[in-house]
C-alpha cells in the first residue's frame, strides 16, 4: 500500500508501484523518471483519469505531467492540494468547482466547460487560461504567483442573491471574476488574441471552432493588489488588457509596471483606488455607465486615484451622463499637458468644455433657474464654441469673419436696399466694401446707412471687433505659449 499520509491522517489505499513506497499519484517525478523512464507520463495519467472515473475528485500531493479531464460530469468539486502539475485541460467539463490549493501548476487550461466556482489559492501558475467557460458563482485567483492570465468568451450565467438587494447593496455576492494578491505577473488578458492557445489545444486533440469570440460577462471583474514583474523587458508591453467586458470594473491598489487598456465592452460604476499605470493608459470604443450614487461619491475622486505616467487615451467612447465624459476627457488633457503634446492636449480640453456645458443643462433645476441655465449654455456655445471652439482653432474666427463679412452682411444691405453714397447707382461690390469698411470700423464717410441698415450696421461692428479679438486671443494662445 502507498505510505503516503493526508492531513486528516488517513493513509492512501491506492497501491504502490514496484520498488517504490508510493502510489503512481503520490510518487515524486525524480523518483517516478528513475525507475520507469518516460513511462510514467503514461502510468500517472492512467492512474489519475482512473480514479476520476471511479468519483474520486479529491486530490492531495499528487504530481502529474499531462492531464485532460474531457467530457466530465460530477456532483462534488475537484480539487487539487499540495499537488504538482505540468499542465491540465478541463474540456467540456461540468462541476461544482475547480480548486487548486497550495499547488504548482505550470499550465492550466478550462475550455468549453460549466463551473460554479473556480478557485486559485496559496499557489504558483505560469499560465492560467479561461476560455469559453460559463460560471453560475465566481472566480477567485487569490494570494498566489501567476505569470500569464488569460480569460477570454467567460460568461456569468447564474443568479445573483437578494439578500444583500434587501439592504440597498449592490448585486456582488456572485458572479464576480477576482484577482487578488498575486506576484510576479506578467501578463493579464481578457480577451485579447492568444496563437499559442489553439496550438495548445489542438495538440491534446481539441480543435476549436472558428466562431468569433464573446464578450466576458460578471457582475464585478476585480483586480486588486497586483503586483506585475518589474523586469526592464516588460516596461514597454501593454501589462493589462481587457476587451469587450460587461460589468462593473474594480481597479484597486494597482501599480501597472508597463501600459494598460481597455477597450470595447460596457463598463459599469468603474472604480480606480490607488491605480498607477508607468506607461499609457488607452480607452477606446468603451461604454462608461454610473448610477446617481456613483456619480457623486467615486466619480469627483477619479482623478486623484488615477495615476498615469504616460499618456492617457480617451477614443470613441460613450458615457451615461456629460460630468462622466468631462472627467475623463480632464485626464487625459493632463496627461499631455504634462507630458508636452499641447495640440493633442487642446482637444482633449475642447471635448472636456463641451460636456461640462452638456452637464450643467443636466442639473436637476426647475423654473426660472433651468431657463436661466439654457440661455447661459446657448449665449456659451454661440460666442465660446461656434466661434474659436473655446479658444482651440485660430482658423474659424478668420472663415466666420470673412463669411459674414463679404457675403452675409452684404447680401442683408443689398435685399434692404439700406444704404446710400457719393454715386446714385449702388451695386453688389459697393455694399461689400461698405461692409468691409463697417466691421473694421474705419468708416471713411462716403457710404452710409439708412433705416434698418443702422441696425444692420451696428451690429456688424460690434461682430467685426468681437471676431478680431477672438482671433488675436487665440493666435496668441496657440502659438506663443
Amino acid at each position: 500500500m502507498c505510505e503516503y499520509t493526508y492531513e486528516n491522517g488517513k493513509k492512501c489505499r491506492l497501491k504502490s508501484l514496484e520498488g517504490s513506497k508510493y502510489c503512481a499519484l503520490h510518487i515524486s517525478y525524480d523518483e517516478g523518471e528513475r525507475l520507469f523512464g518516460e513511462d510514467i507520463k503514461r502510468i500517472k495519467e492512467e492512474a489519475f483519469l482512473k480514479r476520476l472515473k471511479e468519483g474520486q475528485t479529491y486530490f492531495e500531493s499528487v504530481y502529474l505531467y499531462e492531464a485532460k479531464i474531457s467530457n466530465f460530469r460530477a456532483e462534488k468539486p475537484i480539487v487539487f492540494k499540495n499537488s504538482r502539475i505540468k499542465t491540465i485541460l478541463f474540456d467540456d467539463v461540468t462541476v461544482p468547482g475547480i480548486t487548486f490549493y497550495n499547488s504548482y501548476a505550470g499550465r492550466i487550461v478550462v475550455f468549453e466547460s460549466k463551473v460554479g466556482t473556480l478557485l486559485v489559492h496559496s499557489s504558483n501558475v505560469f499560465g492560467l487560461n479561461i476560455l469559453r467557460v460559463k460560471f453560475s458563482n465566481s472566480m477567485y485567483v487569490r494570494n498566489s504567483s501567476v505569470r500569464y492570465l488569460m480569460i477570454n468568451s467567460t460568461e456569468y450565467v447564474g443568479k445573483a442573491e437578494k439578500s444583500e438587494e434587501e439592504y440597498g447593496e449592490r448585486k456582488t455576492a456572485t458572479g464576480r471574476i477576482e484577482l487578488s494578491n498575486l506576484d510576479n505577473i506578467r501578463r493579464i488578458g481578457v480577451n485579447v488574441r492568444y496563437p499559442l492557445m489553439r496550438r495548445i489545444l489542438e495538440e491534446h486533440g481539441i480543435t476549436p471552432s472558428g466562431s468569433s469570440e464573446r464578450s466576458v460577462k460578471a457582475t464585478v471583474l476585480a483586480f486588486r493588489n497586483v503586483r506585475f514583474d518589474q523586469s526592464a523587458r516588460f516596461k514597454r508591453q501593454v501589462r493589462l488588457s481587457v476587451r469587450h467586458f460587461h460589468g462593473q470594473l474594480v481597479l484597486e491598489n494597482l501599480n501597472v509596471f508597463g501600459h494598460a487598456e481597455i477597450l470595447g465592452g460596457r463598463i459599469k460604476s468603474p472604480e480606480f483606488v490607488h491605480v498607477t499605470v508607468m506607461g499609457n493608459f488607452i480607452f477606446r470604443r468603451v461604454g462608461f455607465y454610473g448610477d446617481a450614487t456613483w456619480n457623486v461619491t467615486v466619480l469627483p475622486h477619479l482623478p486623484l486615484e488615477l495615476s498615469v505616467q504616460g499618456f492617457v487615451v480617451v477614443e470613441d467612447c460613450r458615457f451615461s451622463n456629460p460630468r462622466m465624459a468631462e472627467i475623463f476627457y480632464r485626464i487625459a488633457r493632463t496627461s499631455w499637458e504634462r507630458n508636452g503634446d499641447l495640440e493633442r492636449a487642446d482637444e482633449y480640453y475642447y471635448k472636456e468644455m463641451v460636456s461640462r456645458r452638456q452637464s450643467r443643462l443636466t442639473a436637476r433645476v426647475r423654473g426660472i433657474k433651468k431657463v436661466l441655465l439654457k440661455l447661459e449654455a446657448t449665449f456659451e456655445w454661440l460666442f465660446a464654441d461656434l466661434t474659436c471652439k473655446y479658444g482651440m482653432d485660430w482658423k474659424r474666427p478668420i472663415l466666420i469673419w470673412l463669411a459674414a463679412v463679404n457675403v452675409f452682411f452684404p447680401l442683408l444691405f443689398f435685399l434692404t436696399q439700406s444704404v446710400e453714397g457719393v454715386s446714385g447707382n449702388m451695386g453688389f461690390l459697393d455694399y461689400e466694401y461698405f461692409s468691409v469698411v463697417t466691421a473694421t470700423t474705419l468708416g471713411y464717410g462716403d457710404y452710409h446707412p439708412v433705416g434698418v441698415g443702422r441696425i444692420i450696421a451696428s451690429v456688424e461692428a460690434l461682430f467685426g471687433m468681437f471676431m478680431w479679438a477672438v482671433f488675436l486671443t487665440v493666435f496668441a494662445r496657440k502659438y506663443m505659449r
